[in-house]
């Protein structure tokens, strides 16, 4: 029970600065014109190098007057430092390579790597880059002038201010801040600025390098943030990059990226609370899957969650999230008899010797006024109140929640009268279009239609181990506590096939890790 429990909820959830050489690539100059010099980390001299000379993290390079050096950086990414140009390779964490320039010119050419940061910072300006080609130079007084070529680049200034840069675009920045757009584009409308700022994190409707450039802002401020390369369901190589913010005071962001050589999957989950986050916000995720006996602290108000391949889209928003003790509001099919206790660190039986009825142990969860769900813009699931409410003895003060109505598969809503939307669920049968789980490995399949047919929806869901397997139910048998299951799911991963009538035959693909769903607090 609780492995489908845990399951269910990092399925339902999924579920930097870029491109950059990978771990143990070497940086080495694989050009020189004139006269080249380097300063090794920790020396006082400087050295005449050429071509062929590998550099460390902390290494210093200058080109003097009429000079210029290529710097290789492994990864098919490079860097041509001009005359009179001065920098050094940063020391930095893995995974991420920082150059930074102290006077004159570089341009770059970042290859696109999804597992990679890349930046270049000068005295005034912060460049994030990924898939990108652009230029930058610094005079004697620090100030930076950056122009971009191709793709897509986050430039920042030391207060913290970005501007999202396109083709043909140039910005200066000095001691006071960033300047204004220059070039194509310069100039936006109102609507255009607008969107710019939605490009600015991740959603759906956008192309890989938009996302990814809006990843890279994002996580300069992730809380959680993890990453890895597995073998996918299907034999594919897949790098997973995974983080959380607190998008605002009262809201959350989870991330995940997913990378393989033919294609780009990604998904968002924003949730806004009832109130401000605490500073350890896995304290308020902890309650997102309800709360024994007594109302939770923090409780979702709303959310909105997408998947998409870069073309295709799958979105659910909901509102007027409000806590409902589900065991004792006279809805059978809502009663939740097996619950995690924190106190206990393990899922306990609750006490429910009325089902559908009063009198049972308490168990608070959020439930949504209004909820929509699309595939490529057409609905395949929802509700709306469409009628008066009649006021239940359970409800929150101040709103308007009545008699519970529900169909085969789906909350409908707490309006009587609610108008809904819903895709009947398939039959529990054998493949391919209906509900079923394959036998004894972790593959469950959901599979929903419309009456003609003609609308349909279905999701296949693994879990499979770092190398492609399917896991068994037998790997999880025997194991009651929280922190041997917690030990036990690090060594798995979750998978999610989404396939549906608007696709036109393909599928958003998304494998996501639990680490960060453990860390956080999601998975508990």
């Amino acid at each position: 029970m609780r492995l489908i429990l845990v399951f269910s909820l990092a399925i339902s959830l999924v579920a930097a600065p870029c491109g950059a050489a990978g771990p143990g690539a070497m940086v080495s100059l694989s050009q020189t014109s004139g006269k080249v010099f380097y300063l090794r980390a920790g020396s006082t001299v400087w050295a005449e190098v050429g071509a062929g000379h590998v550099l460390s993290p902390g290494d210093r390079v200058r080109a003097d007057a009429g000079a210029r050096a290529t710097v290789d950086f492994g990864d098919g990414s490079r860097v041509e430092v001009g005359s009179n140009a001065s920098f050094t390779l940063q020391e930095s964490p893995a995974k991420e390579t920082i150059v930074q320039l102290s006077i004159g010119r570089l341009r770059a050419w970042i290859a696109k790597r999804v597992d990679q940061k890349f930046s270049v910072r000068t005295p005034t300006a912060v460049c994030s880059v990924r898939g990108t080609e652009f230029a930058v130079e610094v005079n004697p007084q620090g100030n930076t002038r950056v122009e971009m070529f191709q793709g897509l680049l986050a430039v920042g200034d030391n207060a913290g201010n970005e501007l999202l840069l396109k083709d043909g675009q140039q910005l200066d920045v000095t001691t006071k801040g960033l300047g204004s757009l220059e070039g194509q584009g310069a100039g936006p409308s109102g609507a255009e600025l607008r969107r710019e700022a939605a490009k600015r994190e991740v959603g759906l409707e956008m192309t890989k390098e938009e996302v990814q450039a809006a990843a890279a802002l994002e996580q300069k401020n992730a809380i959680y943030q993890q990453g890895k390369a597995i073998i996918d369901v299907n034999g594919h190589r897949v790098r997973i990059e995974e983080y959380i913010v607190r998008s605002k005071p009262d809201e959350f962001k989870l991330v995940v990226l997913n990378s393989r050589a033919d294609r780009f999957d990604y998904f968002y989950y924003r949730g806004t609370f009832n109130k401000a986050l605490p500073d350890d916000i896995s304290t308020a995720l902890r309650q997102m899957p309800g709360c024994i006996d007594s109302p939770c602290d923090y409780f979702l108000t709303s959310f909105d969650t997408g998947r998409s391949n870069t073309m295709d889209t799958m979105r659910e928003t909901a509102g007027g999230g409000h806590l409902v003790d589900v065991n004792n509001n006279g809805v059978a099919q809502d009663r939740v008899t097996e619950a995690f206790d924190s106190a206990t660190d393990r899922f306990v039986i609750l006490n429910i010797p009325n089902p559908g009825g009063a009198g049972n142990q308490p168990f608070y969860q959020t439930l949504y006024n209004t909820n929509l769900l699309t595939f490529n813009g057409v609905q395949h699931g929802g509700w709306t109140p469409s009628a008066a409410a009649v006021a239940a003895p359970w409800a929150p003060p101040g709103l308007p929640l009545g008699t519970y109505t529900k169909n085969s598969t789906t909350h409908i809503t707490e309006f009587a009268g609610a108008t809904a939307t819903t895709l009947r669920q398939g039959a529990v049968c054998g493949p391919p279009n209906c509900t079923y789980k394959e036998a004894g490995v972790v593959h469950e399949v959901f599979y929903s239609e419309s009456v003609d047919g003609k609308t349909w929806d279905k999701y296949d869901n693994y879990i499979i181990s770092d190398d492609g397997k399917i896991a068994q139910w037998s790997d999880f048998a025997g194991i009651t506590g929280g922190a041997e299951y917690k030990q036990t799911m690090l060594k798995w991963n979750f998978q999610t096939i989404v396939t549906a009538s608007e696709f036109g035959g393909r599928k958003i693909d998304l494998a996501v890790e639990p680490r960060i769903f453990i860390q956080s607090g999601l998975i508990q």
